[in-house]
């Protein structure tokens, strides 16, 4: 059984390339998202598409990308959701958003009484990766599912894991923002100090890249300068990213309550709870910096 025909719910910042790159892989297409302007891009290319979840329903998959566990459980289980589109075809629901890991195993129980299979296939890259197809997606469920969806997955992604069973792409997932969370906050203080002393970003990305203050910021000379800019292109687009951010790292201490005290972690998450002009004119400051000489 091979996949044709593929839904995405939700297409924001994220979403929108992740489904655009699904689009010029040759599946047929159907994008849900409540805005018009998300939806807008999609109909000028001919993509059927809806403000419905129930209308997914006919699909093989179902991708879910929205931001929150609530929004999750609303787009798959609430009034007009998918499952209540639900017929003799069971779609397979794939959770590409970030989420705990038992919200996971709540809803594949939920859904098993309809017999919907579930995967977990949260992304870490950003935009400019979900852009290129080159994400990675950290993959959690059974073999044989997470095998059917490999296809669709190098749609959207370059390094494909599986990570294990149901839930742990989530928790891999969560792991691996709280780096790349505190990464992203020092990084944008770092490089404005560097500008302020004079540094050519792209000329200074290299000595980070072959140091130690490599991180995902620094593979490429003009990756920093384009990351900030997607991230901070307006205030609200800022302050949205920063309200996901806070979500992340909410599930980093949920999941972590065993684990002792995570006292930077609780740190993190104040420092993200006070974000304000003084950062946002930082990400500034290094999107609107010089970028690599053409």
């Amino acid at each position: 059984m091979t996949i044709e025909k593929v839904a995405v719910i939700g297409v924001g910042a994220m979403g929108a390339p992740m489904a655009m790159n699904i689009h010029k892989a040759g599946f047929e297409l159907v994008v849900c998202d409540r805005s018009d302007k998300a939806r807008a891009s999609f109909e000028a290319l001919g993509v059927r598409t809806t403000s419905n979840a129930a209308d997914c329903a006919d699909c093989d998959v179902v991708i879910i990308l929205v931001a929150t566990p609530e929004q999750v459980r609303a787009a798959v289980t609430g009034p007009g959701g998918l499952v209540s589109g639900v017929g003799d075809k069971k779609p397979m629901l794939v959770i590409m958003g970030t989420v705990a890991p038992q919200t996971m195993k709540d809803l594949a129980q939920e859904l098993s009484g309809v017999g919907m299979r579930v995967v977990d296939a949260p992304v870490s890259g950003g935009v400019i990766k979900a852009r290129d197809g080159t994400l990675a997606i950290i993959m959690g469920g059974t073999e044989e599912d997470c095998a059917y969806l490999q296809p669709l997955m190098e749609a959207m992604g370059s390094n494909i894991f599986r990570c294990g069973a149901l839930g742990s792409g989530q928790a891999t997932k969560i792991v691996n923002n709280m780096v790349g969370i505190s990464t992203l906050m020092i990084a944008a203080e770092a490089y404005r100090i560097g500008l302020e002393n004079g540094l050519f970003l792209p000329d200074a990305m290299p000595v980070f890249e072959a140091g130690t203050g490599r991180n995902f910021l620094t593979s490429g000379p003009g990756d920093a300068t384009q990351a900030y800019a997607a991230w901070a292109s307006t205030r609200s687009d800022f302050d949205s990213l920063h309200s996901i951010l806070r979500k992340d790292i909410d599930l980093a201490l949920s999941i972590g309550q065993n684990a002792g005290p995570l006292p930077m972690t609780s740190a993190l998450r104040e420092v993200l709870a006070n974000v304000g002009d003084e950062t946002f004119e930082n990400w500034l400051s290094v999107a609107q910096a010089p970028g690599p000489k053409s």
